[in-house]
């Protein structure tokens, strides 16, 4: 084979949503074998119950709409046990609730997990800042730590405390839990979504299991043979959350989390061997911001949508930039 592609292999040089996969990058990889992963990933239903039960009409349900090489696979929904974890819970409710997982890829691990949640990572094929159903990061959070973060800022960092390891991951697939970095007590925007061949023992104790897939398993199961075998969780096409949101706010969603921010923020600051000097942590939850940041995203969306001609248009960016501006200087960080 010739090192220049024929016209007919050509045509699929440029597919953003192909990852290269050897050391040679994409063309050591079968023109066949491309086409075929270029294809949409087929989502067949299988067999699947809810780990946790059935779920809860008084817990918070939130989606993802999911993406893979391209092609709309399909609706996610989970159910957060703000029963049992109600400080987890609020923090991925509310990063749905502001869009905040819009853009952002999954990294999957066969047999073990789909990893996903990094906001400081985005599909820069999918994500556009300048679209309101984006959360805009560059102008609300310009001090955002890498890899993500809660929505519980405390002067001893981005993240929070362990909340509770009650729920074991030997349950099933599909169950829904906090990725960190190895180190008890740094819980901030990144999860996991367990495979039906994980190891409980990987993750128990060190991870805090906090919902369950109630909808769409058979996107997610099918996300699978995206992945691959080296275990480093790079996929075959790029797999992105389109949107996120929520479905319902439940009897116990909506604040239940913030209330107890406080104490979960002290025992992180305690376990970082107190950080924050002469007294307990600030929370300063970001997701509260969040609705300041709605008032001035919901002027662009005025703007980009009001169709009232182009200086009306014109001016009502303007007075959003203007309070976003004043937003993000609220959102940074408790100093």
């Amino acid at each position: 084979m010739s090192g220049e592609p024929t016209a007919e292999e050509g045509k699929y040089k440029d597919i953003p949503s192909i990852l290269p996969l050897a050391p040679g990058g994409v063309y050591a990889v079968k023109w066949e074998q491309r086409e075929k992963w270029a294809e949409c990933l087929k989502t067949p239903e299988v067999p699947y119950a809810p780990p946790l039960g059935a779920p809860d009409p008084a817990n918070p349900t939130c989606f993802f709409d999911i993406r893979a090489g391209g092609y709309y696979l399909g609706r996610v929904a989970f159910e957060l046990k703000a029963d049992s974890h109600p400080i987890t819970a609020e923090n991925f409710l509310k990063l749905c609730e502001y869009k905040c997982y819009a853009g952002t890829m999954f990294k999957v691990f066969p047999g073990n997990w789909i990893r996903g949640g990094d906001f400081t990572d985005l599909d820069e094929v999918v994500y556009d800042a300048n679209d309101p159903d984006f959360f805009d990061f560059a102008t609300l959070l310009p001090d955002a730590a890498p890899g993500g973060q809660s929505i519980y800022v405390t002067e001893a960092g981005p993240y929070f405390a362990d909340e509770s390891f009650a729920i074991s991951h030997d349950r099933g697939p599909g169950l829904l839990t906090m990725y960190n970095p190895g180190a008890p007590d740094c819980n901030g925007s990144q999860f996991m979504i367990t495979f039906p061949g994980v190891r409980p023992e990987a993750l128990d104790g060190t991870h805090v299991a906090f919902g369950q897939v109630i909808e769409g398993w058979n996107v997610l199961a099918a996300l699978e043979q995206l992945g691959d075998a080296r275990q480093e969780g790079d996929t075959f096409q790029r797999v992105t959350v389109e949107a996120c949101g929520v479905l319902s706010q439940g009897a116990r969603g909506g604040g239940g989390g913030a209330a107890d921010a406080s104490a979960s923020a002290s025992a992180s600051a305690s376990a970082r061997g107190g950080l924050v000097a002469g007294g307990a942590a600030r929370p300063v939850a970001v997701g509260s911001v969040g609705r300041e940041a709605k008032g001035a995203r919901g002027a662009r969306r005025a703007a980009a949508r009001g169709g009232r001609g182009a200086k009306a248009a014109g001016g009502a960016r303007v007075d959003a930039a203007k309070a976003a501006r004043g937003v993000a200087a609220r959102v940074a960080y408790a100093r």
